[in-house]
């Protein structure tokens, strides 16, 4: 019995050294046949690079709060969530209506709370990193990571530095001057 149970934790031992993390990618309703933002192929690449080390999986056409809140994210290591953004909010429907604020941060809080410990969220999206990501981040809890855009983000303006641990660089345009406006929050 001894020695099976020592062959066993031999054959799985090399499964736990390449224990991959899991990321979760929301993209929000968008129904635009041309000049997409969210549904391009940066998007892909950048969905391709992460799967190297992770688990992804994709939840598409999100356009409120609680198909959000209904997404499992237990042990996430990296979420991403995209959409319109203001200083105060993110949009998931379209650009009149907000979907996430400061009156959801009851739900952000046990919605973060699922999340691995340690794990990443980026908020892919214009201008919250002026203040929404400061919300996010207090709801997130102090080990976790927030990075967003403190200006507005072209369709191509994120970029991947680190794969494990993840870490992004937002790049910014706003009237043609192109400039790096990532805001960490650790």
């Amino acid at each position: 019995m001894l020695r099976k149970l020592i062959v066993l934790a031999v054959l799985l031992a090399p499964c736990a050294a390449y224990a991959r993390g899991r990321a979760v990618f929301v993209y929000p309703r968008e129904r635009a046949l041309f000049h997409r933002l969210f549904y391009t192929s940066h998007q892909r690449a950048l969905r391709s690079s992460v799967a190297t080390h992770y688990h992804v999986e994709v939840h598409e056409q999100i356009a409120s709060d609680d198909a959000l809140f209904a997404i499992d994210v237990r042990g996430a290591n990296l979420l991403v969530l995209s959409g319109h953004g203001d200083p105060f909010s993110i949009y998931f429907a379209d650009r009149k209506q907000r979907t996430l604020d400061a009156t959801d941060r009851a739900n952000l809080e046990r919605f973060f709370a699922q999340l691995a410990p340690d794990a990443t969220i980026v908020l892919q999206s214009c201008y919250t990193g002026r203040g929404f990501a400061h919300l996010v981040k207090d709801a997130a809890g102090p080990r976790r990571v927030v990075i967003a855009a403190k200006g507005e983000i072209p369709r191509d303006g994120v970029s991947i530095t680190s794969i494990e641990p993840f870490d992004a660089r937002i790049t910014c345009d706003d009237g043609g001057h192109a400039w790096d406006c990532t805001l960490r929050l650790r």
